[in-house]
């Protein structure tokens, strides 16, 4: 597991809202099917979300991609056929997809010899 990456990451989180607080300090996170249930100072299967003094914290304000696509690399291709969309992602998953096309970003924390960066988007602004 990447440390250097994760302490950083942990500074660009935030509460979330997807998730139950549970006796114990414990809280159980909704973000996906895993329903991980983290004592404080766990992390998720994901490595991105976690237990802060009984609170969920979730990434935020930054992205490891950013991109504007085609739409027709997308799932909602028949939406608007040649238009453009918006793409971006966060570190980590809670899959571990031997074919995955993303594993750099993916699974940048729990690879440390991933060269991956994060960048800040709260100052972001549509161009």
């Amino acid at each position: 597991m990447s440390k250097g990456l994760l302490s950083f990451l942990d500074s660009l989180t935030r509460e979330g809202r997807a998730y139950k607080e549970l006796e114990g300090g414990k809280v159980q996170c909704f973000a996906c099917a895993h329903k991980c249930s983290l004592k404080p100072g766990a992390r998720g299967v994901c490595l991105v979300r976690s237990n802060r003094e009984g609170k969920l914290m979730v990434p935020w304000g930054y992205v490891s991609s950013l991109h504007n696509d085609p739409i027709e690399k997308k799932p909602l291709f028949h939406v608007l056929p040649t238009e453009y969309v918006l793409s971006f992602g966060t570190l980590g998953c809670n899959f571990r997809c031997p074919f995955c096309q993303n594993w750099q970003i993916s699974q940048a924390p729990r690879d440390p010899a991933t060269e991956i960066y994060a960048r800040y988007v709260e100052t972001l602004t549509p161009e």
